[in-house]
């Protein structure tokens, strides 16, 4: 599954490392959305997220702006085409999953269907307590 995402993301994009796009996905998630924030979702020091934002926007795909509420806080904004970007690699991915899902037997899909289900059930659980550990 990650080599599907991982030839999606490329193909899609071309130029962006996995780190710009998972901000360049927050951003789209989150609008507005913190300089602050986008780090801590990343679990990244913000100089390394400003080094990747600084580099999405150079391609027009985020906008900074300062948060009128708080001087010291950059505001993040996807663009038209930011937006577009995260919607073309969902929805290729999306493609691409379910043409291997389709290759399967009705009764091996369903239990791949299911094992997935229960594998982000678990990882729901677990997320918390990796935040937590990494506060």
């Amino acid at each position: 599954m990650i080599s599907i995402g991982d030839s999606t993301l490329e193909r899609v994009t071309g130029q962006l490392t996995l780190t710009q796009f998972r901000a360049l996905r927050i951003v789209v998630g989150q609008t507005p959305v913190t300089m602050g924030k986008v780090a801590q979702e990343l679990r990244m020091n913000p100089s390394s997220v400003s080094r990747a934002c600084d580099r999405l926007a150079r391609l027009d795909l985020l906008q900074r702006a300062q948060n009128p509420l708080n001087k010291r806080e950059t505001l993040l904004a996807p663009t038209p085409r930011g937006r577009q970007i995260v919607d073309r690699v969902d929805h290729d991915r999306r493609a691409v999953l379910s043409a291997v899902l389709d290759q399967l037997e009705p009764a091996a899909r369903e239990s791949v269907v299911a094992a997935l289900k229960q594998f982000a059930a678990a990882a729901a659980t677990v997320a918390p307590i990796m935040q937590d550990a990494n506060n």
